[in-house]
């Protein structure tokens, strides 16, 4: 499945503030309210220290708001390692983004976000999961006539016997959206696999920025419906109410309270590809 990235965390606001049905005829937008939005993506880039990390703190508004999401400031944000305790601190930019430059990034183990802001606690858990190296990339025709594009496949081995999940990232130089897709091997273990890219707007020397990252089955599962949910978008007054999707981050002051984003870690493998 893929998706182009169109402002997914505005999707995650209209998914929190629709979650119910009714018959109306006009409908008044209902303001839930600002959320806490984290931005806590751990990548390890392969070939690097992975040493430098940014999580991105700030506060949504209203869905129709013209104003952008309002960075935090002044919250506490700590990683834990979490077999030996080992505390990686994240600093206040003062500008919503908090960073740290002494990561160390370990395959497989677990690690704690805690994010402290407003009085209240927040926190999530989440493993490193490791990716392969990319074998190749295939450039091909898909369509006939004017519904003709350009398609591209990336080709990575699938470890055996191992549950697998992954995102594909591909940034194209004719267009500024984000694509993303995620896949399972649930199908396809240890076997080559491969995450494929399609563009209306492709042609000869236009670039493709490619990211693969191994992911958890819980990201893999919420990035999934958070997809599935953004390309259904459009779909007129009798689409499918979205259903409630929720991040891993959770108040331990107010289990209840909706917080948008996710703590993920991720090795990943970086390449670019130019269309011929």
């Amino acid at each position: 499945m893929r998706t182009t990235y169109k402002h997914l965390v505005s999707v995650l606001i209209m998914i929190g503030l629709f979650n119910s049905c009714t018959d109306t005829v006009d409908v008044d937008v209902p303001n839930g309210g600002s959320r806490l939005v984290v931005e806590a993506s751990i990548n390890w880039e392969k070939g690097t220290s992975g040493q430098t990390q940014t999580i991105k703190l700030s506060e949504s508004t209203a869905f129709f708001d013209a104003n952008p999401d309002v960075p935090i400031t002044g919250a506490s944000v700590v990683v834990t390692r979490d077999d030996d305790g080992l505390q990686f601190i994240f600093e206040d930019q003062n500008n919503g983004d908090y960073v740290t430059t002494n990561f160390e990034p370990e395959i497989d183990q677990s690690y704690t976000l805690e994010i402290e802001y407003n009085g209240q606690t927040y926190t999530a858990t989440e493993t490193l999961m490791s990716v392969t190296e990319i074998n190749d990339i295939e450039q091909t025709l898909e369509g006939d006539g004017d519904e003709e594009e350009i398609q591209l496949k990336v080709f990575f081995d699938d470890p055996a016997n191992i549950d697998n999940y992954y995102l594909g990232e591909f940034n194209s130089s004719v267009n500024t959206l984000l694509t993303l897709s995620a896949l399972s091997d649930q199908f396809t273990d240890g076997n080559e696999n491969f995450i494929e890219f399609d563009n209306e707007d492709l042609v000869a020397e236009a670039t493709v920025d490619i990211s693969i990252y191994g992911i958890s089955e819980s990201y893999y599962n919420f990035i999934s419906i958070l997809i599935d949910q953004s390309e259904s978008d459009g779909g007129g007054p009798f689409q499918t109410t979205p259903v409630q999707l929720k991040g891993n981050c959770i108040n331990l002051n107010n289990p209840d309270e909706e917080v948008l984003g996710y703590f993920r870690l991720s090795e990943v493998v970086r390449t670019n590809y130019t269309i011929n």
